[in-house]
Formats: structure tokens, sequence, C-alpha cells
């Protein structure tokens, strides 16, 4: 069984990323007049439709965002949402319009998936709800195979379930229009009585192209469908109908962005960590942002108020004429197994990487990170910072509980000191000798733990190197909390 989805007004839909309220209208040149291919439904209720001329348009709405169709757009939108419908089937095929492809279209198998959605009701009822949050509209029709599922969607009745192909007018076949007008004028109306017709009469009249599509038409016949291949990354561009010029008026375009990328992980079982936000202008370089997420994610809201975050900080240097998302690799979701007793969930652990995210959007991603210890006697290189806990974790091999204690405070430069100060500290103990580094720099050093008259407690070494050259100089290497 296969849905066929009917995208009338896919050329406007596909780019709603506005934050206009005029009513607004896609346009297309045709013998050297513009001709509405798609409007928005404020200029369907007054009148305008598909077909229409933009003169005639204008006259019933004066007040008309006009925007020409661009091709680009409308295919980047529908491999997204392709992905999406990687989720109900891995057999889906799309097309845009163009002149061979009368309406733009997404059609997939859903026979396999009807189990596993308990039924075919609660599947097209989940297909209604994810296409509403998009807020594209279509119509839809079922058949045995993608030519009669394309011909139930053309017809004004939606989803019959008493549907039958002989039933349908001829008009709703994809058949080229001589035929069309060939068999009007041969009386013959519906499908019916088109597939009673002898094979042999149909050749001789029509040639063999007609025959063929009537048995893909019945599924008698390999559709011949050109398949959807998920991508192995996440890469696609949103154009704006109008320039955005300041980060804030990007909030609405970006909530229809994120949705957009979080129906296709969906689709796709998928999760990403790294996500590269370009802002597109007209005159001036791109504005590139990196969101690090600390762990895989494939919620809208959570990449939405990281990218929030990050735009707080960036000062636009032109319009906003369009968007670019690009991710790394595509990495399965994982799974995690409901708790018996979901009031004893603890979600500190789940809200944690979310918390992380933000905080890293507003600092800058290298101002949050884990210290890990490392088996080096030198205080300088015994701990290394990890942008995630458990990296590397191997070469971790210092006994932390034989260890003496350290500060988390060490200077970058130890700062000497003088000999005023030396006699108001108060030795609290010491020494521990540290003689280690031969094969690089090598440090000979003696750390005590001091306190000063304020009773703030200080980490300070003797260089024994310099002593042995009859030189006794103290210095401050870190500072306890």
């Amino acid at each position: 069984m296969w849905l066929a989805l009917r995208f009338i007004h896919w050329p406007l839909d596909a780019r709603r990323c506005s934050t206009s309220t005029n009513a607004r209208v896609v346009v297309a040149a045709r013998q050297q007049r513009q001709y509405v291919v798609a409007a928005c439904p404020k200029a369907l209720t007054v009148g305008i439709e598909p077909g229409m001329a933009l003169a005639d348009a204008r006259l019933r709405q004066p007040e008309l965002d006009v925007l020409q169709r661009e091709p680009a757009p409308e295919r980047a939108a529908m491999a997204r949402l392709a992905g999406w419908a990687w989720g109900y089937s891995n057999e889906v095929h799309w097309a845009i319009a163009d002149a061979h492809v009368e309406c733009s279209r997404l059609v997939f198998e859903i026979g396999a998936s009807l189990k596993l959605f308990h039924g075919q009701g609660p599947l097209l009822s989940q297909v209604e709800s994810d296409l509403t949050h998009l807020a594209y509209r279509y119509r839809a029709g079922l058949g045995q195979s993608p030519q009669s599922a394309l011909a139930f969607a053309r017809t004004n009745t939606g989803l019959q379930p008493d549907q039958t192909l002989g039933q349908l007018p001829i008009d709703c076949l994809d058949l080229t229009a001589p035929v069309q007008q060939t068999l009007a004028a041969s009386g013959i109306a519906r499908t019916d009585a088109l597939l009673a017709l002898p094979p042999a009469a149909l050749t001789r009249r029509f040639g063999k192209p007609l025959l063929d599509a009537l048995e893909r038409l019945q599924g008698q016949r390999p559709h011949g469908l050109t398949l959807y291949e998920l991508p192995p990354r996440y890469d696609t561009r949103h154009e704006l109908f109008g320039a955005v010029e300041a980060t804030q008026g990007l909030a609405f375009v970006l909530r229809r962005v994120f949705d957009e990328l979080a129906v296709f992980l969906k689709g796709a079982d998928s999760a990403i960590q790294t996500l590269r936000l370009k802002l597109v202008h007209e005159s001036q370089p791109e504005t590139a942002l990196i969101l690090k997420l600390s762990a895989p994610s494939s919620d809208a809201r959570h990449l939405e108020r990281v990218a929030q975050e990050r735009l707080q900080r960036v000062c636009l240097p032109a319009p906003v004429i369009a968007i670019e998302l690009a991710s790394d690799r595509l990495r399965r979701l994982a799974h995690e197994q409901g708790r018996l007793w979901a009031a004893e969930a603890d979600t500190s652990e789940a809200a944690w990487p979310g918390v992380l995210d933000r905080i890293r959007a507003r600092l800058g991603h290298d101002a949050v990170g884990w210290i890990q210890y490392v088996a080096d006697h030198r205080p300088d290189h015994a701990s290394r910072q990890l942008d995630q806990p458990g990296q590397a974790s191997g070469q971790d091999t210092t006994d932390h509980a034989a260890a003496p204690p350290r500060p988390l405070w060490l200077l970058d430069t130890p700062k000497r000191l003088s000999n005023e100060r030396m006699a108001q500290l108060s030795w609290v103990s010491g020494p521990e000798r540290i003689e280690s580094g031969w094969w690089d720099s090598g440090q000979r050093r003696d750390y005590y733990r001091v306190l000063e008259p304020g009773g703030r407690q200080l980490w300070i070494f003797k260089d024994l190197g310099r002593a042995g050259r009859g030189q006794t100089t103290y210095y401050v290497h870190g500072l306890f909390g």
C-alpha cells in the first residue's frame, strides 16, 4: 500500500520562513507573462488561485507580497520532508513540479509499517499531525501502487476507504494532454471504461507507453520511480521570504528551521552533536556559528535555545536572506528504556547536557571543560582539560587517594616571594619533594603549604636548582580554596 501526498502550493509552503502578514503568492513566467503558481490562505480567500495572471491577482489584493519561483528552495525542502517520510518507510519517492511533473509530490510505501503504527488509521493520523505541525498544505491518496495513490490524491474527495480505481475520472490519471483529449472525444470519462478496452487496440491507437502506464497504475509492472536515499549528514538551505535585519527577528525563522531539522532526525532515527549554522547575507560574507553539543540530540527546542544563546553575542553585518545548516555525521539515536516508577526518575542527569550546552553557547565552548589527572609528578603537567568527561581516561594511572593535597588554582607562571613576605608566612606542612621531567625541562622542587596573615593558604616551592648555586628562592605556585 502506498500513500501519496500532493503539495499544490509547494512553491510557497517550501519558503514559509517569513514574518510578513500580507497576502503572499509565488509567480512564474509563461509566454512573457507572470502567472500565480502558489498562494497563501489569505490570498485564496479573496479569489486568487494558481494559474491566475499576476495582474488579475493584484486587482483582487493590491497589497500583495510577490515572490519569484525558485526550484532550489523547493528541492531542499522536499528533501528534508523525504527524510521525515523515512520514519514511515524506506521506499520514498519525491519530485517537485516541472515540465514533466504537474505537481510537487511525495510518495512512500506504508503497507509494511501498518503493524508498527497499529493500523492504517493511527498511521494516517500521525502523518496528518506531523504535516499540520509543519504547516504544509497537501492532498492525500492511497493506492496499491504509487501511480494509483497519486491518482486518488488528484481527486477532491480525500481519503475514502470505499474508493475503487475504476471510479476515477480520466483526468485524474497521469496521461498526456493529447491522450486525455482523444479519450474524452471517444466518450471515455472513467478509468473502468479505459481498463475495459482491449490492450491490443490501445497499443495500436496510443502506443505502448499508455499500456505501460495502465499496468503501473494497477501494480502489474514495477513503478519505475527513483527512490530517496538517506544522506550521511544533514545539509540544507532555507531561503527567507524577506530579509531579516536583527538577530531578534530570527526567532520565528529559527523555530521553523529547527522544527524541520527535528522531523528529519526523527524520520532518520538519528541525532547530531555538531551543527554549523550559516547566516547568508546579500552583499557581505556569511556569518558562521558552530553549535557543539555535549551529547547527540534531536530535540528542536534544545537546538533552538543553544542557537539563540549564540546569536545574542552576534552583531549582524547585513540583513539575513537565507539560513544554511550542515551537521556532522548522523548518529543512531540511543533509545533508553523507561523507568518503572516515573515519579522516582532522577531528571537532573538528563537535564544537565542541556544546561551545559546553553552555558557553552553563552560563554564559549572552550570556557567549560573537565579536569582529568595525568600520571605526572610535575604539578604543571598533572592534569589536562577535556571537552567532556570520559575522554582518554585510560591514561589516568595516578593513585589520587594516596597523593598529597593539591590546590585547584595553579598560577600560569609561579610568582617569586620576597624576603619580607616570607617572614609573614606560617608553615603548615612540607616539604614534598618533586624531582622529575629530566626528559624535557626538568624540575627539582620542595613544596610547602603555608598560611598568610589573612588566613589564605598558599602552595609554595623552593627551587632546588637555584638553591644548589647558593640562591634560596621561593615561589607561589597555587592557592587552596
